[in-house]
């Protein structure tokens, strides 16, 4: 049974207020705060069994991490007869109701039982850190997702495939046309052969005349050629064409989510499936590793060999976890046959790469850790995307969610979720707008998103502050291609359950041309001013609105320039890759070779967000999940097989 206490959500923002729930003899929820539901009796859960690691503690493959490019690898391998040992250092979300509601999204990300929360540093200059309304002490919030799935298990749901020149440029930058987007787009079908899309009915906003109203306006600003009418008759159509196949086409959509009839659906459910189907594949939570252990002797030419890795076992071991440690065990060392693959993440697989002696010379003797490779990359080249919200606010609350109690006794939205129905089904998200910033620009850089919430990025209890009403609404702009190189992951401490320095130097503090800082300002600037747009549209077309106010950053922030400083001030990002970046032997910075291979190194991979050279797409977890799906195909083919 479901036992929750004040499970407060709205859409795109949700927030968790925690309290423990009293059960009855009978384990079921009892007391009046309580709401009582077994809303989750479809979830397949994790064999116990499942966990046991064999008497001889060796495995032909050893995956860290059980996120968007180790657990589907790890299905894959075992699928094809491998056996296979998974470590992740969460544990299985099951029976967690604010995984698997979709509309729970941001609720799971401040979930202790599911939730990793790391702070970083926008600026390392304090002048500038500190101009952020964002900002804490420790720095800003970064959520992430720990146990089964990774972030996959508190995210957004979207999915959308890269461009084709994100493969193209990749193939370019390694010199191996198997990274081609003709040859990858195929990738994706064998994605989808377990992962389910979903798209929100977009007849659901029918019955919230304010909905309706914004959806047009932005319909109207995007196509100032169609009148009124016509393109309300047209809508509809445009909102059920398929993003996923068309990502480089401007135009609105319906964005399409991980789910399957309703619930998040993905990455744990596939790892899942393959433990109950049978196939050998070892699934150990509680598992966090803290370095990679080299062979006893390397191969005929001097490279050392990865023989396995050494972990802890215990509860929310890492400093970034939200409830009070356990004790950890004993180091434990399990061995690989043929691989070690690190999918740690973009954050800790350089800090294990580190801590195992292998990244930047100087950093690593600095921190007192045996050199075992000298490989400067590691950690460098950080990227993320730049996102702001620009928040209204009507006088009357959404119909859509006006009965909604997200979460309280007798929730009649949960109630219709757990029949496969109702708003809680989606994300939130009621229109998205794909668009240049620029009309020179070959492809979109910017995704334009809007949902009857309050967000301004993350911090902590930002939740609370997206439910204190029912009138608020968010455009959320989003800047794809951002050509900031200059973030890091640098060690704070030799000790792995320390989080490591995370700085992404935004703006003009990681710039390195000119000019390069300015191009994405100029692309935010664009977006806020086109939503502006579209907020003038919807004042102007509203039947029932008293009025659509903007209260963040508010009419004030009106110049060009100081529309910039509120994007310097107040950006986010939630999508960090590109920490241990795939390249040619010419590049000197390039921690991976274009098999995956960490080099200098035999037996070690990553297969992760860490990987690329630059930021993929608008959305990072589809083209993971792609890179996953050939890494699977390049181990088969190193050993002479094929799926």
């Amino acid at each position: 049974m479901i036992c929750i206490k004040k499970a407060m959500s709205i859409l795109s923002v949700t927030v968790v207020l925690v309290a423990s729930c009293s059960n009855d003899s009978d384990g079921r929820c009892a007391g009046a705060d309580c709401f009582q539901e077994d809303l989750s009796a479809e979830a397949a859960c994790l064999p116990p069994s499942a966990s046991t690691i064999s008497d001889s503690g060796e495995y032909e493959y050893i995956i860290v991490g059980a996120g968007a490019g180790g657990g589907p690898l790890a299905a894959n391998l075992a699928r094809a007869g491998h056996s296979v040992l998974l470590l992740e250092a969460g544990n299985d979300p099951c029976q967690i109701l604010q995984n698997q509601v979709p509309a729970f999204h941001a609720l799971a990300s401040e979930n202790p039982e599911l939730a990793w929360s790391y702070f970083v540093d926008h600026y390392s200059d304090p002048a500038l850190a500190t101009r952020d309304s964002k900002y804490t002490p420790e720095g800003i919030l970064y959520p992430r997702g720990t146990g089964l799935g990774g972030s996959t298990a508190v995210n957004a749901m979207i999915t959308v495939t890269p461009h084709d020149s994100d493969w193209d440029k990749l193939a370019s930058a390694t010199g191996d046309s198997s990274w081609s987007s003709g040859n990858m787009k195929g990738y994706f079908n064998k994605v989808r052969g377990w992962l389910d899309v979903e798209r929100a009915d977009p007849a659901m906003a029918l019955g919230d005349q304010k909905l309706i109203e914004i959806v047009l306006a932005a319909g109207l600003t995007y196509d100032q050629s169609q009148s009124q009418g016509t393109l309300l008759g047209q809508l509809f159509g445009l909102l059920s064409r398929d993003l996923t196949q068309t990502p480089a086409q401007e135009g609105l959509y319906n964005i399409p989510l991980a789910t399957q009839e309703g619930r998040r659906h993905g990455v744990r459910e596939y790892v899942i499936d393959t433990v109950l189907d049978g196939y050998p594949l070892t699934v150990k939570t509680g598992a966090f590793v803290t370095n990679v252990v080299f062979a006893d002797t390397a191969e005929a030419d001097g490279t050392p060999r990865v023989s396995g890795v050494s972990f802890i076992e215990g509860e929310n071991l890492y400093q970034a976890g939200l409830k009070a440690p356990d004790i950890p065990s004993e180091s434990r060392v399990v061995n690989a046959t043929r691989e070690v693959i690190l999918s740690a993440g973009t954050f800790n697989t350089p800090q294990i790469l580190k801590l195992s002696g292998i990244g930047p010379a100087e950093e690593l003797q600095a921190m007192g850790i045996d050199l075992a490779v000298d490989l400067p990359g590691v950690g460098e080249n950080m990227q993320d995307r730049y996102e702001v919200g620009i928040v209204h606010q009507t006088r009357r609350d959404f119909d859509l969610i006006r009965n909604c109690t997200f979460g309280e006794a007798g929730d009649p939205c949960l109630e219709a979720w757990a029949d496969g129905n109702g708003v809680y089904t989606s994300s939130g998200s009621t229109v998205s707008i794909v668009r240049k910033s620029s009309p020179e620009l070959e492809e979109p850089d910017l995704f334009i998103f809007g949902a009857p919430a309050d967000f301004r990025g993350y911090y902590p209890g930002y939740s609370e502050d997206g439910v204190a009403d029912r009138r608020s609404f968010t455009w959320l702009i989003l800047e794809a291609h951002t050509e900031n190189r200059a973030g890091s992951v640098t060690l704070a401490s030799t000790d792995p359950r320390d989080t490591p320095h995370i700085d992404f130097s935004y703006f003009q503090e990681g710039s390195t041309n000119t000019g390069q800082d300015q191009r994405d300002l100029d692309a935010m600037v664009n977006g806020v001013q086109f939503v502006r747009d579209i907020a003038q549209e919807t004042r102007d077309v509203q039947f029932l609105f008293p009025a659509f106010n903007e209260v963040w950053p508010g009419d004030d922030v009106d110049e060009v320039e100081e529309i910039e400083q509120f994007v310097k001030d107040e950006a986010w990002g939630h999508h960090a890759c590109c920490t241990s970046k795939m390249g040619g032997d010419d590049d000197p910075m390039a921690v991976l070779d274009s098999r995956f291979r960490v080099r200098g190194t035999s037996g070690l991979r990553v297969v992760d967000a860490s990987i690329f050279p630059e930021i993929p797409g608008f959305f990072i977890a589809a083209p993971i999940y792609m890179i996953s799906e050939k890494a699977t195909d390049t181990l088969l083919e190193e050993i002479g097989e094929s799926r």
